[in-house]
């Protein structure tokens, strides 16, 4: 970018209750640094005085906080979002042993974006309905860990006044799981029900009577565990507590899942993604939520397989050199490619073959998977590119046409035996 005569390089230190701004003239030198508040008021002040040096070619910050960027995209001031361990590194060559400050922090960011814009891409948000899109996704991730947390403590409750409970189902993210708790909530509570009680239980949340249901039904009074009647009434509190949490939580899962499938189904590239085999309702708006809409934001796949942590880091120092996994990445991308990866499997012949021919190798499965994940990127990005859905059919045509090893093993696919491992 060529830059104008007085043209400004400008930063903000973002905080919970203030921001600190500085703003440099092409030479480094600080013509001003302010500190506004975090208000309305204060984030005019903040566009107001920033627009006073105008031309600001743009403006460094440390975060991509929606309010504080908006207001400064509204303004139609080209941002550039630094990561934090990007700018840390600029702190630690700009002085040696400087005292940490917001307005140092703000004057390191801002001479940063003078000397390396060049190197940076502003901000270009997409549509709002891929950012409502991406953020409900986001947000419905945070919500099934918080869902899997629970689970895992009402369990370890189980455990502690209650052993029998967790034998009685495989899944314990079921509702049914919850409110057979809630139902009967100890060990005594479960032995005085009657059988009618116990299989009107199982016909409500439509669970059949197989075998080993009458088996579980018909040995509920046999328990030769010990019991302590102070574990068994506070532990039994906390787990009909806890049971009470992860139904109230699911209600509002069940309302993100009905949200993010409406807005999919509204999104124009909602067919390329949904054409992905083994994608299905929930991986196919998380995976269009990370490409986003806006088809310059990569250059090329590899940009896309270095966000996602698809792509390895090779560290050479002398004669040595080794590869592994990349960890500055988008993590809530990788595992979401991850998953994809590993569903794709079920439903597409290469990529299963693909996975097959990696184990037999010698590659580890978390190895293995994330090698598929990186030919899926391959296919993606240009799927995303072109705008066509995938085609499982054409793709496998391509493979035969260019000779690939894998056509082989699309006639005789001989599973590995741990490939049901979860990554």
């Amino acid at each position: 970018m060529e830059t104008l005569n007085g043209a400004r390089w400008a930063a903000v230190d973002w905080g919970n209750d203030r921001h600190s701004a500085c703003v440099l003239d092409e030479s480094g030198k600080e013509v001003d640094a302010f500190v506004v508040s975090h208000s309305a008021e204060g984030l005019a002040d903040l566009v107001a005085r920033l627009r006073r040096h105008a031309p600001v070619l743009g403006v460094a910050v440390e975060t991509t906080r929606s309010l504080l960027i908006q207001k400064l995209l509204d303004a139609a001031f080209a941002v550039y979002p630094v990561n934090p361990k990007v700018s840390y590194a600029w702190r630690a060559g700009w002085k040696v042993a400087a005292p940490k400050t917001d307005a140092s922090d703000a004057r390191v960011l801002a001479d940063g974006l003078r000397q390396r814009h060049d190197h940076m891409r502003p901000l270009n948000p997409d549509d709002p309905l891929t950012r409502r899109l991406r953020l409900l996704c986001a947000d419905e991730q945070r919500l099934i860990g918080r869902r899997t947390d629970l689970v895992n403590a009402l369990q370890s409750a189980l455990k502690e006044y209650f052993p029998e409970a967790p034998a009685w189902f495989d899944d314990w993210t079921s509702p049914a799981a919850w409110d057979f708790i809630l139902a009967f909530s100890t060990p005594d509570a479960l032995g005085k029900a009657s059988r009618k009680k116990l299989y009107g239980f199982l016909k409500s949340h439509h669970i059949g009577l197989h075998p080993i249901w009458q088996e579980r039904v018909e040995r509920r009074a046999a328990s030769s565990w010990p019991s302590d009647p102070a574990t068994v009434e506070a532990k039994s509190l906390l787990a009909v507590s806890l049971a009470k949490e992860l139904r109230t939580l699911q209600a509002s899962l069940d309302q993100y899942r009905e949200r993010i499938e409406a807005l999919f189904g509204d999104h124009p590239d909602a067919s390329l993604f949904s054409s992905l085999p083994g994608a299905g309702p929930k991986l196919a708006p998380r995976l269009l939520s990370h490409f986003g809409t806006d088809r310059a934001r990569f250059a090329e796949a590899d940009s896309v397989r270095q966000l996602s942590g698809a792509a390895p880091v090779t560290v050479r120092s002398g004669h040595s050199q080794r590869v592994r996994i990349r960890r500055e990445c988008q993590h809530d991308f990788r595992n979401t490619l991850h998953m994809f990866a590993f569903s794709s499997m079920v439903k597409s012949a290469w990529a299963r073959a693909f996975y097959d021919q990696k184990r037999r190798s010698g590659q580890s499965h978390p190895l293995a998977l994330r090698n598929l994940a990186g030919k899926w990127l391959q296919i993606l990005y240009r799927m995303w590119q072109t705008r066509r859905p995938y085609d499982e059919a054409r793709y496998i045509a391509a493979l035969v046409r260019h000779r690939s090893p894998l056509v082989a093993c699309l006639t005789n696919l001989q599973p590995c035996s741990n490939t049901v491992e979860k990554s």
